[in-house]
């Protein structure tokens, strides 16, 4: 079985529309698997909103697999990457025979700092794959500082993901040219705000393809507004933004 997710949720499929196939890398969140922390800057509002068991999330099977792929990620790290680079390789066949522009997503439901994750040679499986389009969300404002850098992996691409407790990171973020996701209690069928604190508010639930939402360097960043999902919906941490 393919580490890799591919057509299997709504906004995947979306992006399928615009040419681009996306094999997403779904892991255990947080502390879920018990070998450690994939998520070490959660708050609490984000834990308790997670989309971990959202969509075929609900299903006990494919949480079992998700705790087997972080065991093994965290027992066997060298024959996991091994592993995910030759799926990694079949999406971007899959995707030459279809046509399509392959780009994975790492940390489907984690916040691992791959770029740090040295494999075969390479200072990251990014580096291994030069060609292919990686993009993540993460909670680390180092991260996301770092991925405005010039020497940052060209073809990885960070949102910063906003939580009840770090407005005055994401603020920074998009001071600083990124963007930042921010989860509204709008309705879906009504339309987001159209700023927050002054920065503009793109909707992002018209696909996953984040690093199409990229402004021009030196340019303020977007507010990557997104509608409430799932266990969200009932939030009251302040994870998800009052519309």
């Amino acid at each position: 079985m393919s580490l890799l997710s591919i057509s299997a949720d709504a906004k995947t499929i979306k992006g399928e529309k615009q040419g681009y196939l996306t094999g997403i890398l779904y892991l255990a969140p947080h502390t879920s698997a018990g070998v450690g922390n994939l998520c070490p800057n959660a708050s609490p509002g984000c834990i308790a909103a997670c989309l971990n068991t959202a969509g075929r999330g609900v299903f006990s099977n494919v949480q079992a697999a998700r705790i087997a792929k972080t065991q093994r990620f965290h027992a066997g790290r060298a024959a996991f990457l091994t592993e995910l680079e030759r799926d990694i390789a079949a999406l971007v066949r899959k995707a030459e025979r279809a046509h399509m522009i392959p780009v994975v997503r790492l940390n489907g439901t984690s916040d691992i700092p791959w770029e740090n994750v040295p494999h075969d040679g390479a200072p990251n499986i990014m580096a291994r794959f030069p060609t292919v389009q990686f993009y993540d969300y993460t909670k680390s404002a180092r991260r996301m500082a770092k991925s405005l850098l010039p020497d940052w992996p060209r073809n990885y691409h960070l949102t910063f993901s906003r939580s009840e407790c770090n407005d005055a990171e994401a603020l920074s973020t998009l001071a600083s040219g990124g963007n930042a996701a921010v989860v509204f209690a709008t309705r879906k069928g009504d339309a987001l705000p159209i700023e927050w604190h002054g920065y503009r508010v793109i909707d992002g639930d018209t696909s996953d393809l984040r690093f199409l939402d990229a402004a021009p360097r030196g340019i303020i960043g977007y507010v990557v507004g997104l509608y409430a999902k799932g266990k969200a919906r009932k939030d009251t941490s302040g994870f998800v933004v009052s519309a």
